[in-house]
């Protein structure tokens, strides 16, 4: 009687520690798989981006219809302009209010939900490595 109790109890444990397995190896291959769609389609690259230096430069992104971007420099200066695509789902060009060519950006890494992310920066004034803070852009009126 004791026995056929404990053979219970190991069987619902494996059955349980199988289920776990499962459950872990899932969420890996969706981790994975959102990685290479990123890499393969683009990630989201809306947000609010500061620089990883010593300067608090940040940077707004909205890519929706507009394409919109602008950098704000410590001393409260900014600069805006639209995004152009290039052939890489995840590099746009940065061209200021004229139109004019001015910079590029990449954005080489985004989480799965969009909080963090890291975002190369080579514009006229210098060229930063900026982490996402935030998934939703704010702009400054000027």
């Amino acid at each position: 009687m004791i026995g056929k109790s404990y053979a219970k109890i190991a069987i619902v444990g494996l059955v349980i520690g199988l289920a776990m397995a499962l459950c872990a190896s899932f969420a890996k291959y969706r981790a994975e798989q959102s990685f290479i769609d990123g890499a393969e389609n683009g990630f989201g690259i809306d947000g609010m981006y500061v620089n990883d230096g010593a300067t608090r430069t940040s940077m707004a992104i909205l890519a929706g219809e507009d394409m919109e971007w602008q950098i704000c420099n410590d001393d409260g200066s900014c600069l805006s302009g639209r995004l152009a695509a290039t052939s890489d789902p995840n590099s746009f060009d940065l061209l200021d209010n004229d139109g004019a060519n001015c910079g590029s950006v990449h954005l080489s890494y985004a989480s799965r939900d969009g909080m963090d992310g890291i975002l190369y920066v080579s514009h006229e004034t210098d060229d930063f490595k900026m982490r996402r803070t935030n998934r939703a852009p704010a702009f400054i009126e000027e």
